[in-house]
């Protein structure tokens, strides 16, 4: 059957069936207080439903000709779910469940073999991610034994799924007894006493995690709960660093004569014991599994998608399974890939088999398969959460189609698609009666692709912004009306001033939009004022996006770059948008970058910072702001107590500001995220010469002493130099709050790389750093790679453009080999040559932290990425590497 024709007629029996019109059937359905009934059709539910097609032919018409059922032991709520899957058959895998418990309940027998199988054959995922819910449900009744078989091969083949899922701790004590008795648990030893103790401890909510705080009462109390546990644990095929380590902190829980011999195990493994040995349990091979890892992301590269996809399944059952292997499986990016027709084929099929795959971008432009057919597998499938997809504007209807009718689908990206008037208003006035029942994000991101400022880009935005007119009104409706969207994404759709104050007067209605992003409009600073009612009235909306959407397009065309000190941009309007903001209750986060807002706009910020209560993040960079603007912020700073995050990246602020900063660090107790970057400041006759420069390191070093709450700070490019951040190193050997530095592009030479490798031998709080062109050298790199041997702490460092070359890669491939904590690290663009690639080669074989490697733009020969990649094979961590070069870098090499 046609596509269209049949998702019209799916729509058809949707409204038949919310309207009751011209029906002939009424169901009475529970019982009073809890009594509804329901208008139906007599052809639908003889067609659809064995049940009632055996009530109809029982009944005969009143004298209205219309047959009256009555059905008193089914709730209204689950009902209302039977009545859904008689006219469409679509439902999710809590509510199935739901249904069998209470088909259950109700002791409708005739129900049980059909929902476990359904279950079963188009959930299992679901199921396995649920394993303990589903466990405890088929031993209600001795007849659910489609699930009793489900579970019983889950312990057999998978009991990793079990001892990972989040209610492993909800188990009953002889179901986790009859787990332990299994040989072939397929789990290490030392990790089976660690899901026991779990287990234990998290039956007493009064027991510390940590046993060394513990009282004599604690242990006995561990003792008694995991008791019947014990003696199936193999204590003698646990390891040595495992016994030490895991074991010994809770030595009192055990018999005497037992840890006596496990001790004697310790230390001399060939010595007679009195207590049972138990035989080792049956694990699978390790080789296989990486193997089984190694050949998934083949097969997804090179476009075996069906092959990829089931390859995934087997790995995500596997107790080795990382959360890389989780996103590699869930969440396919596709949208610049061309298909062939059998990859098309592929991907069909695994949306039709309701497994794993839960995010998807797709471009049916590159796609060898009509909508029609993708269409039919989305209607269908039940565990897609998240779609991007770019169509022919001529298909909308379809997919449509498809959002008022799937069950799972929340968050809804159509980029860069080009909207027609008749596609707008369908659109709109389903987001206005709500037929999109599960939708809760919806991105109309670059909806019209165009060039800035060109002829072709103004006459696109002149199209696009007459569609919006167009439907203005039923923009306004939309956004007052709709009750399930709570995030809308309107970047980059070329919307104006009356586009701008249409959203501003729907969403002083709106009472479920929490985020909305305008970013990159033309609205005009005449929408700043309508924004600035919607931030009196409006109840709901915590996040706002006016980036670079203050001006409209006459603003672009008269913008002067060069123009340093612009700073009367809109002083009324801007103004009333600030003390809108002194009043607002529920906005969090606010973005309004890029507005030219200069001088007076910095002031009116402050003035707002002053007063507001609720705002905890703040956007205000690249707007001009200037030296004066700068310390009206810091001293509202000062004042304010709910700001967390401030970013004023590139506002020309100058060495004066950050001066005033740094005394802001000294008492500000709030602010935990500060971004000062590129703010080379200019004096009066707009030279480029009042940069932070090593005094202005040095000040906000002597503030980071003081300071106790500041997370994260980025002070890149302002010239800070060697002497400055040698003060910076010298503050992080004393600072303990800090997680996060950002020094890039700062020239700080060997001797700051020297600096700061000092800093990190001794600092234990900094997680992150990236000093990615900063001209280290290989002096400089070698510091900080000998560092890595002895800091505990630093899980990502960004190194790029350093010149480190063949030695400094040695010397870091040697410290991987004995750091335990990095996972992330970029040597991008650092001439590393053949023998430092080798030498990363034999590190990483070691390593079991890195998951992340960027070697970008080193120019390595293909062969040799090839050796590498061949030679790290059997690494279990590392799930990203890039040792390509850019298009450019190539030529130019």
């Amino acid at each position: 059957m046609d596509m269209k024709i049949f998702k019209k007629l799916s729509n058809d029996l949707t409204k038949l069936l919310e309207s009751g019109r011209d029906y002939n059937v009424l169901i009475e359905v529970g019982q009073m207080p809890s009594h509804q009934i329901f208008k139906a059709h007599s052809i639908i539910l003889h067609s659809r439903c064995l049940y009632f097609r055996e009530k109809l032919s029982k009944t005969v018409y009143d004298e209205y000709d219309v047959k009256k059922i009555s059905v008193t032991n089914i709730s209204v709520v689950i009902f209302e779910i039977i009545i859904n899957i008689i006219l469409f058959d679509k439902i999710d895998a809590p509510t199935v469940l739901d249904l069998l418990t209470a088909a259950n309940e109700f002791g409708l027998e005739e129900l049980f073999d059909t929902i476990q199988q359904h279950l079963i054959k188009n959930h299992a995922p679901w199921m396995r991610n649920n394993f303990v819910r589903i466990h405890k449900i088929s031993f209600k009744n001795e007849k659910f034994k489609y699930l009793q078989n489900f579970c019983n091969d889950i312990i057999d083949n998978y009991p990793s799924i079990i001892f990972d899922s989040e209610d492993y701790v909800d188990l009953s004590e002889n179901i986790l007894v009859s787990l332990l008795k299994h040989d072939n648990l397929n789990v290490d030893e030392g990790k089976i006493w660690d899901h026991v103790i779990r287990w234990g401890i998290a039956q007493n909510s009064n027991l510390d995690p940590d046993p060394k705080r513990w009282s004599n009462e604690n242990f006995l109390t561990l003792k008694n709960t995991i008791g019947n546990c014990m003696p199936h644990i193999r204590y003698f095929h646990i390891n040595n660093e495992d016994i030490i380590d895991k074991l010994y902190p809770y030595q009192q829980i055990f018999e005497p004569n037992l840890w006596r011999d496990i001790l004697i195990k310790l230390s001399a493994s060939n010595r007679v014991i009195a207590s049972t040995i138990l035989s080792p349990r049956e694990v699978q091979n390790d080789n296989s599994f990486y193997s089984m890892r190694k050949k998934a992301r083949e097969c997804f590269n090179q476009g075996k998608f069906l092959d990829a996809f089931e390859l995934y399944e087997k790995i995500l059952v596997n107790s080795q399974h990382s959360t890389q292997d989780l996103i590699s499986a869930s969440t396919w990016d596709l949208p610049d890939r061309t298909f062939t027709t059998e990859e098309s084929k592929d991907l069909i099929i695994i949306l039709y088999k309701n497994t794993i795959l839960s995010s998807l971008k797709l471009n049916l432009y590159f796609f060898d398969c009509s909508f029609e057919i993708l269409a039919e597998a989305l209607y269908k499938n039940t565990t897609l959460t998240s779609l991007e997809i770019n169509f022919p504007e001529s298909e909308f209807e379809i997919l449509e189609n498809i959002l008022c009718n799937n069950i799972t689908l929340n968050s809804l990206t159509l980029k860069y698609f080009e909207f027609k008037p008749d596609s707008m208003r369908k659109l709109l006035d389903a987001l206005c009666k709500n037929k999109f029942t599960t939708l809760s994000f919806l991105s109309l991101e670059s909806c019209v692709n165009f060039s800035f400022m060109t002829t072709e880009f103004k006459k696109k935005c002149d199209d696009n912004i007459r569609n919006w007119y167009i439907f203005e009104d039923e923009l306004i409706d939309a956004l007052s009306m709709n009750t399930t969207l709570t995030s809308l994404n309107l970047k980059d759709t070329c919307l104006n001033c009356d586009k701008g104050k249409a959203i501003a007067n729907a969403l002083c209605k709106n009472t479920t939009l929490i985020s909305l992003n305008l970013e990159n409009n033309y609205l005009g600073l005449e929408a700043a004022k309508a924004f600035a009612d919607v931030l009196c009235k409006n109840a709901t909306l915590t996040y706002l996006n006016l980036s670079n959407a203050l001006l409209d397009i006459s603003d672009y065309e008269d913008n002067n770059e060069d123009d340093k000190n612009d700073t009367n941009v809109g002083l009324e309007e801007i103004k009333a948008f600030a003390d809108a903001l002194c009043k607002n209750i529920t906005l969090t986060s606010l973005y309004i970058s890029k507005n030219e807002l200069g001088l007076n706009g910095g002031k009116a910020m402050a003035d707002a910072l002053c007063k507001n209560t609720v705002l905890t993040f703040l956007d205000i960079s690249e707007n001009k702001i200037g030296p004066d603007g700068g310390k009206t912020l810091a001293d509202a700073l000062c004042v304010n107590t709910t700001l967390t995050s401030l970013n004023l990246r590139n506002n020309h602020l100058g060495l004066e500001v950050v001066k005033a900063f740094a005394e802001v660090l000294c008492k500000n107790t709030t602010l935990t995220y500060l971004n000062l970057a590129y703010n080379i400041g200019y004096d009066n006759s707009n030279n480029n010469d009042n940069n932070f420069g090593s005094e202005g390191g040095k000040a906000l070093a002597d503030a980071l002493c003081k300071n106790t709450v500041l997370t994260f700070l980025d002070i890149s490019e302002n010239k800070i130099g060697p002497d400055g951040v040698k003060a910076l190193a010298d503050a992080l050997c004393k600072n303990t709050t800090l997680t996060s530095l950002i020094l890039r592009d700062n020239q700080l030479e060997s001797e700051g790389g020297i600096a700061l490798a000092e800093a990190l031998c001794n600092n234990t709080t900094l997680t992150s750093l990236d000093i990615s062109n900063c001209q280290l050298g290989s002096e400089g790199g070698k510091a900080l790679s000998n560092a890595l041997c002895k800091n505990a702490t630093l899980t990502s460092l960004d190194l790029q453009g350093n010149e480190l070359g063949p030695e400094g890669g040695k010397a870091f491939a040697e410290a991987i080999c004995k750091n335990t904590m990095l996972i992330s690290l970029s040597l991008q663009n650092n001439q590393l040559g053949s023998e430092g690639l080798k030498a990363f080669a034999e590190a990483i074989c070691k390593n079991t932290k890195l998951t992340s490697l960027n070697f970008r733009n080193n120019h390595f020969e293909s062969e040799e990425i090839k050796a590498f990649e061949e030679s790290i094979y059997n690494n279990t961590t590392l799930s990203y590497w890039d040792l390509e070069d850019d298009e450019e870098e190539e030529e130019e090499y």
